[in-house]
């Protein structure tokens, strides 16, 4: 399939991103040279843009895979010359929320509705991959839901009798596999995670086995309508053959609304409710039951990740790894080992009894709600940023049910929790960046005791604030919360 861009006028928008330049080495891996590459920054910087976007690679792999891109036989756009030609392009790779950016507005919306055609990395991997997909999306959990697949069939994996196990997915700490493409055999498995902005650019080919772990109100402003983002994530599935797999929430208000549309194999799961066919909690074990026989895959005490929510995560990744023929033991092996993701509820340091986490992945107020849940006793909450059209009104209680204390960040989703805690008996303070919210942890721990067991929480429920007010300040969430350690 690749000869449909061959000898094409193709343009890369991002290059400098780890999609972008992983698109763009892939192509001329291929001897298709008619490329060009665009990126925002000016020259000078975009090295250092760069190496922001590449997190997954060590310093000196960074250098070059910087230094090989740079010396690629393309053209490369910077800031200067930023979408020159595009006009006259055949085919548009674009990143995920390329519609957000106002350097791309108006003329690449302008490109897309005159028919130009749009892909992303997700194209190229669904088109081109000879193996069988297992792919994950989903509104919270799919990250931790793809990982944890990946877990298990790490597991799988080991040794030379099994196929080769490939996984990529859609943040900055994943290595793209575009370049194995071509060593992959059929009896491999390519592992996925995929976004709802990713799928709607669905080229009309779906995975073998689709996971579309819950459905809730979210980036609303990228999609138009809760509909759209709706039936963009409905896009991982869409295409699916009789023989294909659809993995369902039965527990998802959203999810019930289209199963009976689903034209491909359902499978459901459940936390709550003891399935007649599916993969469901009973008495401590998840169990997967079909044709009437209940099989063990695995007991809760073998999940190694904190809250209920991820009860469920795992029931998606088990269906999944069940369905795919992977055994029991193999899929208990492969959950009891993984400990979590970068950002996800991950216990940064116990320091006199009080637990500091980072949830800064947790980017709607549902996945917030979740790591709220996921702990009794004293909770102080870090949250805020810019808001994707969502509803806090559920955060908002949840705040005032499980919060002593809250840091509020600038961004228009403080604002909308700001006001609905209006009246609400609950402390809370407004800071600027993490040196305020620091001096703010340090003024509440002066004039309260701390019992042994609170948790600082950092769970922004909102989006841009590891980019705004992580990675822009200097230090690491370690190095922050180091400054109160003494404390």
């Amino acid at each position: 399939m690749l000869d449909q861009y061959k000898n094409k006028n193709i343009h890369i928008i991002g290059i400098g991103g780890a999609e972008g330049s992983a698109i763009a080495e892939f192509l001329v891996m291929h001897g298709i040279t008619s490329v060009t590459g665009h990126d925002f920054s000016p020259k000078d910087d975009f090295g250092k843009a760069f190496r922001n976007t590449h997190l997954s690679l060590k310093s000196k792999e960074r250098e070059n895979a910087l230094d090989h891109l740079l010396n690629l036989p393309i053209k490369i756009n910077f800031k200067e010359d930023y979408l020159a030609g595009a006009e006259n392009a055949d085919i548009v790779f674009v990143s995920q929320v390329w519609f957000k950016y106002p350097q791309n507005l108006p003329k690449l919306k302008d490109l897309y509705d005159k028919g130009i055609m749009f892909k992303t990395i997700t194209n190229l991997y669904f088109e081109l991959a000879p193996c069988k997909i297992i792919s994950v999306t989903g509104t919270n959990g799919k990250t931790t839901t793809s990982r944890l697949i990946n877990s298990i069939f790490e597991v799988w994996g080991r040794g030379n009798e099994n196929p080769e196990v490939y996984f990529a997915g859609n943040d900055r700490q994943n290595i793209q596999v575009l370049d194995k493409l071509a060593k992959m055999e059929k009896e491999d498995v390519l592992i996925l995670e995929t976004s709802s902005t990713q799928l709607m650019l669905n080229s009309g080919i779906s995975p073998y086995i689709g996971v579309i772990t819950n459905i809730t109100p979210n980036h609303i402003d990228d999609h138009g309508s809760l509909e759209n983002y709706i039936e963009a994530k409905k896009n991982l599935i869409r295409f699916q053959k009789k023989g294909d797999f659809a993995v369902l929430n039965y527990d998802d208000v959203y999810s019930q609304k289209f199963i009976k549309s689903v034209k491909s194999k359902v499978f459901l799961f459940s936390r709550k409710k003891k399935l007649e066919s599916g993969c469901f909690v009973s008495d401590g074990r998840i169990l997967a039951k079909i044709n009437g026989k209940e099989t063990q895959l695995l007991s809760l005490s073998d999940i190694r990740i904190p809250g209920m929510h991820n009860v469920e995560n795992v029931l998606a990744a088990a269906s999944a790894a069940y369905l795919y023929g992977v055994d029991p033991e193999i899929i208990r092996e492969g959950i009891s080992k993984y400990s979590g993701i970068k950002h996800r509820l991950k216990l940064l340091y116990n320091i006199k009894g009080v637990r500091y986490y980072d949830d800064t992945q947790a980017t709607t107020p549902e996945a917030t709600i979740s790591g709220l849940d996921s702990f009794e006793g004293d909770i102080i909450l870090l949250a805020g940023g810019d808001d994707k059209g969502m509803n806090y009104d559920a955060l908002s209680e949840k705040i005032c049910k499980k919060a002593k204390f809250l840091i509020l960040f600038p961004g228009d989703a403080s604002n909308k929790i700001e006001a609905l805690l209006d009246g609400n008996n609950i402390e809370f303070a407004k800071v600027i960046d993490m040196n305020g919210a620091i001096d703010q942890l340090k003024k509440y721990y002066q004039k309260t005791a701390m019992k042994d067991g609170s948790v600082v929480l950092i769970s922004p429920a909102s989006a841009h604030f590891y980019s705004k007010f992580v990675e822009n300040s200097g230090k690491d969430l370690k190095e922050w919360i180091r400054l109160v350690s003494s404390i």
